[in-house]
């Protein structure tokens, strides 16, 4: 036994089994909804995508390219996190290393979250492939700077932008423990080649009015007030990605954290850093696991090596992997196969859904109200494409820049929402939310239509009396509106944005022209308003006279009540 831990071919055997675990479980499980909405990424390939860089597209391509189903989203990922393991095990150069190759294995394979990178495709599996080719080049660099170690630079740092932003942050971190590498000026031509390879992006970016930029930056929901479960949640993630095996793990890091090392100087700055960044981040709301996920390459390495200086560790080590690895086992398996358990989780049920309601809704236009995940995850497995609208409440996603989302019309539509309305007819199971499904007869999309408030910074209202507001009115579409097909309406809406309630405005017009512009008066008579506490913001809201659902609201305004 002690000869096969120790053997050569123990790594590839080990990897390549792996390999094929993992291929075997991507084929048999069934798709994250953000899996499925990547996929959609892939139907119409750029340089660019709303949420994230194309590099996730491109390894949906991939695995499409050669299979279909899931294995047409994953393949490329067990391929990706095979060679992952591979670069970090030539990364480490302990002279004890090949002895003790069935340690870092069963490091590799007993972290917790790394293992789902191998049989799912998210904007993290390039990334940490990637990474995990920085680390390796970097390492190179410092030891011989030659022209391999730059263009491994160039490469995987262009890699790094083009799988996630957050690889902005690794190459901070790693110069920021390293200031001498500003002197260096084939780093600089390394940044030059960077940025020449990101052109496209850039690209992109700016003749779509940096969509992503916009949306991570100011865009993206945060809490109106501090709350401290979200920093808590940071710390208990950052235990969680790792399993139990995290008290040999952090111990590892802070035993080596003042190292004068150059190399672990930089792994201890990328841990520290992303820790701290996320930690601030938390502050603005809730900060998910995956965010801090690239910090486990660092701590392996760092973990390897700290165990094979200190022996005494390794029986404990061994203890604490294998119940993490019999956890990871049940986990798969619960994730692969439904019903063993009666919670459902996000794999689960969504094929299942979307099948039943293709069959429901045939011979009609689909449209998928707020939820582009399901919108995504109903377009794999029935090959049949739906549309999407956001309302009022939806986020900004990838589906704007989907063609045939912005003007639609139909005869019939079948309307999906993630809430209950009142004409709701059919209810059905989505992973973990509920569907309801709604039949609309002579269906006009107007969620691009804009309305905002004309120079009013606060509303004045009077009760039981006649109010007037100044609004102007934008018709984006290339046909007439006619008023008769949509309602507007006083929104007053709480502090959380999540709650409104309405009451019927009166316009000025009876219609609007294509692509114009109309500066509009709006008449309503609020009866009692004495919810000032409870709904602080007013705005103007839009209805459709073919649902009554509220497609779109003005900016918000603070207001003020006389009586």
């Amino acid at each position: 036994m002690d000869k096969f831990l120790q053997q050569k071919y123990l790594l590839p055997i080990v990897i390549f089994i792996f390999f094929i675990v993992n291929s075997i479980q991507g084929n048999y499980t069934e798709l994250l909804p953000d899996e499925a909405y990547y996929w959609v990424y892939s139907q119409y390939m750029n340089w660019g995508f709303f949420d994230h860089p194309p590099l996730v597209a491109v390894w949906v391509k991939i695995s499409d390219f050669l299979f279909n189903n899931e294995m047409g989203v994953r393949f490329f990922s067990s391929v990706s996190f095979s060679l992952l393991v591979y670069l970090l095990w030539i990364t480490t150069d302990h002279p004890k290393k090949n002895r003790f190759t069935w340690l870092f294995l069963l490091l590799i394979f007993s972290t917790a979250l790394l293992n789902v990178y191998g049989f799912i495709t998210t904007p993290d599996t390039p990334l940490l492939l990637f990474f995990s080719l920085f680390l390796f080049a970097y390492k190179k660099y410092l030891t011989k700077k030659n022209t391999v170690s730059y263009l491994l630079l160039t490469l995987s740092i262009t890699g790094m932008m083009y799988s996630k932003y957050q690889g902005v942050l690794i190459v901070f971190f790693m110069v920021l423990s390293n200031w001498k590498l500003v002197k260096d000026y084939k780093l600089w031509l390394v940044c030059l080649g960077v940025i020449i390879l990101y052109i496209p992006h850039l690209t992109w970016q700016y003749m779509n009015d940096f969509p992503s930029i916009r949306y991570h930056l100011y865009e993206r929901a945060s809490v109106a007030s501090y709350r401290i479960e979200y920093s808590l949640m940071h710390f208990v993630n950052a235990i969680a990605i790792l399993g139990f095996t995290f008290i040999i793990i952090y111990k590892a890091f802070f035993k080596r954290i003042k190292s004068t090392n150059q190399y672990h100087k930089g792994l201890n700055y990328i841990i520290s850093g992303f820790f701290i960044f996320f930690l601030l981040s938390s502050f603005r709301g809730h900060v998910q696991a995956q965010w801090i996920a690239p910090i486990m390459l660092p701590l392996i390495l760092i973990t390897f090596e700290y165990l094979l200086d200190n022996q005494k560790l390794i029986k404990l080590f061994n203890y604490l992997a294998f119940v993490n690895i019999i956890i990871i086992i049940i986990a798969r398996i619960i994730i692969a196969n439904e019903g063993i358990i009666p919670v459902k989780l996000e794999f689960h049920g969504n094929k299942e859904w979307t099948l039943k309601a293709k069959k429901l809704t045939q011979n009609t236009d689909r449209v998928f109200i707020n939820s582009f995940q399901n919108t995504a995850i109903f377009w794999f497995y029935t090959k049949e494409k739906p549309h999407y609208q956001k309302n009022f409440l939806g986020r900004k996603n990838q589906f704007k820049f989907i063609p045939g989302n912005k003007t639609f019309l139909s005869d019939s539509v079948s309307y999906f929402t993630r809430t209950s309305r009142d004409y709701s007819e059919i209810k059905m199971s989505s992973g973990k939310d509920s569907i309801f499904i709604s039949f609309i007869k002579d269906y006009t999309s107007l969620f691009e239509i804009k309305i905002d408030l004309i120079n009013s910074d606060e509303v004045i209202i009077k009760n039981n009396s006649k109010n007037f507001i100044k609004a102007i009115l934008e018709n984006p579409y290339d046909f007439d509106i006619d008023f008769k097909d949509i309602f507007i309406e006083i929104v007053f809406q709480n502090k959380k944005g999540n709650e409104i309630y309405s009451i019927p405005a009166k316009i000025d017009l009876s219609s609007i022209k294509a692509s114009t512009k109309e500066n509009i008066s709006l008449e309503f008579y609020p009866s009692v308003i004495n919810s000032l506490d409870e709904y602080p913001y007013l705005g103007i809201g839009i209805k459709t006279a073919n649902n009554m659902d509220l497609v779109k609201v003005s900016s918000l305004h603070r207001y003020i009540i006389i009586d």
